[in-house]
């Protein structure tokens, strides 16, 4: 691994290396920490400052992860100094846009990008024409506004990353990242949960005077479970039946896996293979979030995952 900033390859003095991404959160960090040693005057001194760029590569001199250094954390005790870094999304995230797009997708994003000065990657091609008033809005939820407009008509997922450290992109959710995590091979600890405490089963669809005027139920999972239900508000002229659809829950699982040696493919927004017999693991599941952890010559991989492919959507307000 090599860490980069100001030009100079800080990997010597490197303690420790936290790469991570989440998929309810915009931008992936990186935090690490460097040794220091004031009483050797022939210790290298390091000097980082906010706003500096830093470079993660691999062992091949690839890059990993390009970002800015936004907060840096000393204690005269300490023996290190911690420093984080965000990438670029962290600029799409907290700027905002006030325009009127129009266009595809695929074309409405690189209008925001130059608007904030960054760099357009690869697009994921949609050829659905979109209306999209973004008046104050974050650019993340413009982008995310235009590729869920689409979404509703192709039923594909989106989400937005950075490729080749600086351009920003939106591929297809849940795309197969190649990593593969089986119990004779690289995973080292593999858990799940099951829970039946968000269960709902039956929408009662009220109109504004609150009279129920349909119900939406999955029959199979009140017989086997017992009735939770809740109400829903339509508005007039509107059919909520796709929504009151989306309330249903029954048996929710959660899982997590670690494996060594680290594989930089599996990261949040892509999907991975899981082999684990133990835990009933076994095929494909999403990535939710990631860290990936370089520490003492070691690296580790630690996933969380879900069972169902969804997309941060982002609504189309009404004008």
């Amino acid at each position: 691994m090599k860490l980069i900033t100001g030009g100079k390859d800080l990997s010597e003095l490197i303690e420790t290396i936290t790469w991570a991404g989440d998929t309810k959160q915009v931008a992936r960090t990186l935090k690490f920490t460097v040794a220091k040693n004031k009483q050797d005057k022939n210790f290298p001194a390091v000097i980082i400052n906010e706003g500096d760029e830093v470079i993660l590569q691999d062992d091949a001199g690839k890059d990993i992860f390009g970002g800015i250094i936004f907060d840096i954390d000393k204690a005269a005790a300490s023996r290190v100094e911690s420093y984080l870094a965000y990438d670029l999304m962290f600029y799409i995230n907290n700027s905002d846009i006030n325009q009127l797009f129009d266009g595809t997708p695929e074309t409405i994003v690189p209008e925001i990008c130059r608007e904030l000065g960054i760099d357009a990657g690869e697009m994921a091609v949609t050829g659905i024409h979109v209306s999209v008033p973004c008046f104050g809005k974050k650019a993340y939820e413009a982008i995310m506004m235009a590729y869920t407009a689409a979404s509703k008509k192709n039923g594909s997922k989106y989400i937005p990353l950075m490729a080749n450290i600086n351009k920003v992109s939106v591929v297809e959710k849940g795309k197969l990242c190649g990593a593969v995590m089986t119990g004779d091979y690289n995973l080292i600890e593999a858990t799940y949960k099951s829970t039946l405490q968000n269960l709902v089963n039956r929408i009662l669809i009220t109109d504004k005077s609150n009279n129920v005027v349909k119900i939406v139920e999955d029959t199979a999972s009140i017989q086997k479970y017992g009735l939770v239900q809740r109400t829903l508000k339509q508005n007039d002229g509107e059919d909520a039946a796709a929504d009151a659809q989306k309330m249903l829950v029954t048996t929710k699982g959660s899982a997590s896996v670690s494996g060594i040696p680290n594989d930089f493919r599996a990261v949040s927004g892509y999907s991975i293979i899981v082999q684990e017999t133990d835990t009933g693991l076994y095929g494909q599941f999403y990535i939710e979030s990631d860290n990936h952890t370089f520490s003492a010559g070691k690296a580790q991989m630690d996933l969380t995952l879900a069972f169902e492919n969804l997309m941060d959507e982002k609504e189309i307000e009404n004008s």
